[in-house]
Parts: C-alpha cells; sequence; structure tokens
C-alpha cells in the first residue's frame, strides 16, 4: 500500500485562500496517499467555516482550529503533532510555496533522504527591503547559533516520519522549527524554488512578527549572546581601567582635568553596555518564565475531519513500526 503523506497548511485570516489551495494541494498529489491537514491559527474572518466546507465534501481534509492566535510556528507544531503520514510537508497557505513542487519532494524522499529543504532565491513581488531584512536574519542566526541555518530556508519542506518524531521531543514554548531541523543533523538536501507574489490578502509577518522571531530563534538555538554580554562587559571593565590609572596619574601630576566630556562618554557607554546586556538577559530569562509556567504552545477548540486512528507509519527505507 502507498504510505500516507501528511499536508501541514497554517492558516490565518486566509479565507480567499482556502479553496485555492485545497485545489492545488489535491492536483499535486492526485497519484498519493495523503492527507491535508489545515490549521486555523485563531482567525478572524471565515477561514474556519471554508476549511469546515471542505472537510465534509473530501474525508482526506482535517481541521484543527485554535481559539486565539498563538502563531506560525505554534500552528505548524499542531499539525505535526496530528499529522499520520510516513514523511510530513509543511507549506503556507499564501501559495507563495507552490504546491506543484511536492511531487518532486516526495521524489527526493523516496530516494533515502530524509529532509528535503526548500531555499528561497530571489521572490516575485517583494521590494528590497524585505530582501534585505531576510539577508541580515540569517546572517544574524548564523552568527549566533551553534547551529547553521540554510540562508533562504523556510518553513516549506519534507521531514521524515523519524524526523517529526524527534523534533516532537522539544517541548520550546515558542519553537523556531526549521532551527531545531537543522540542529538535529539528518542529512538533507535542498531545492531551490522562487516564491509567487500572494494571491489574496497581506503577509502576516509584518516587521514587528519578524523582530519577535529572530529574537525567538536566538533565544532558542544558542546561548552565544548571553557570553557575547560578558566579554563586552570584561572588554569594558579592562577600558575603565585603563582610563581610571590615566586619571589617577594625571591627578597626582597636577594635571587639571576638565572631565565632563569624558566623564558624559564614560556614563553613557557603560550605561548603554550594561542596559543591552540586561537586555539579553531578560530574554533569556523570560523564555524560562514562559518554560517554566506550564503553559500549552496552543489550545485546541475545535477539530473536523476523519477521528484520529493508531498511527502505522511506513517508512520509505525499512518496515512499518508497531502501531504506537
Amino acid at each position: 500500500m502507498t504510505p500516507l503523506i501528511s499536508v501541514v497548511v497554517p492558516a490565518f485570516n486566509e479565507e480567499p485562500n482556502i479553496p485555492r489551495i485545497y485545489q492545488a494541494v489535491r492536483a499535486a498529489m492526485v497519484t498519493e496517499n495523503f492527507e491535508l491537514i489545515l490549521v486555523d491559527d485563531g482567525s478572524s474572518d471565515g477561514t474556519a467555516s471554508r476549511i469546515r466546507a471542505l472537510c465534509a465534501a473530501d474525508p482526506a481534509v482535517r481541521m484543527i482550529r485554535f481559539g486565539r492566535n498563538f502563531g506560525h510556528q505554534a500552528a505548524l507544531a499542531a499539525g505535526l503533532e496530528a499529522a499520520r503520514g510516513a514523511a510530513v510537508i509543511t507549506l503556507d497557505c499564501d501559495l507563495q510555496h507552490p504546491p506543484e513542487l511536492l511531487p518532486k519532494m516526495l521524489a527526493a524522499w523516496r530516494g533515502g533522504t530524509r529532509i528535503v529543504q526548500m531555499v528561497r532565491a530571489g521572490s516575485e513581488g517583494e521590494g528590497w527591503f524585505k530582501d534585505l531584512t531576510s539577508r541580515l536574519f540569517y546572517r544574524i542566526i548564523n552568527l549566533v547559533s551553534e547551529t547553521p541555518v540554510v540562508p533562504g530556508a523556510a518553513d516549506f519542506q519534507l521531514l521524515d516520519r523519524e524526523v517529526v518524531r524527534d523534533l516532537l521531543r522539544f517541548r520550546d514554548r515558542e519553537p523556531f522549527l526549521r532551527g531545531l531541523v537543522s540542529w538535529l543533523g539528518f542529512d538533507s538536501i535542498r531545492m531551490v524554488y522562487t516564491p509567487r507574489a500572494r494571491t489574496d490578502g497581506r503577509s502576516k509577518y509584518g516587521r514587528r512578527r519578524m523582530l519577535h522571531l529572530s529574537v525567538q530563534a536566538v533565544t532558542g538555538l544558542s546561548s552565544k549572546p548571553l557570553r557575547a554580554s560578558f566579554y563586552v562587559g570584561l572588554v569594558t571593565a579592562v577600558f575603565c581601567l585603563i582610563y581610571s590609572a590615566f586619571a589617577v596619574a594625571a591627578l597626582v601630576e597636577g594635571k587639571t582635568l576638565p572631565g565632563w566630556t569624558s566623564l558624559i562618554v564614560a556614563v553613557t557607554f557603560l550605561g548603554a553596555v550594561q542596559l543591552v546586556s540586561v537586555g539579553v538577559l531578560g530574554e533569556y530569562i523570560g523564555r524560562i518564565y514562559e518554560q517554566t509556567r506550564g503553559t500549552p504552545r496552543y489550545v485546541v477548540v475545535e477539530r473536523a475531519g476523519p477521528a484520529p486512528m493508531a498511527r502505522t507509519y511506513e517508512s520509505h527505507d525499512a518496515a512499518a513500526p508497531a502501531a504506537e
């Protein structure tokens, strides 16, 4: 029997795109045994109604609906946890991730690779600012992270069941999934694609969300910023000692020191270093606080589609393990 393939699509206020992504995925997966899991991330429009209609018309469609917006990464995590397939493909609902590439990704998976990472090359309809911030995002991530993240990578990827199983062992309150996938270290291949312009609506990743994702990615993948703040403080202390020795020597020699400019520079510099260091520390403490609270990543208020069955996975390179 052809192994089941899971396609996970997060959606937040994507009512016009729901029928389009459904038709595109179904066309791409016409020869496959697949399930389409649409995760409504607390939409305020008719997204949930559109998905319910698809669930009623097609048993391959399942819906997971959040009571409020928990974020793109949480929606992906919910889809991965609900997926029953031997391989799981994640992509966005806005059709910027071309569904027609799914057969090519599956062919690579059947060839033996466990991760197929789609890498963005340029984009349609995006300005220079978006491209610049994207490049800067990956440059910063790879500068501070112990595990490199592929520049241009997105949450458009195929993961083997073994990868998904290990990925779900992470219980981060706000995971950065593409970084965690790289951290796992499984063999992977990269495929280049050009994102399309959005067919409808606006991107949900504005500047504020991108900044939040950047902070979560840095603090979730590395402790280097903490060590960097220590080293900056150490270097600053050395300069302060040198300056203090200079000031004492000048005082002993009876030289007058105007002092105002140097004092202001020293105070503002030290204050800036302290505030930055405290800010970095605060981000990590905040992350620890969120983890120790024990709150769930998301809350599901509705499910639709076929009831979950006992999971029997069939890998592309081994006999299926016993049902979980």
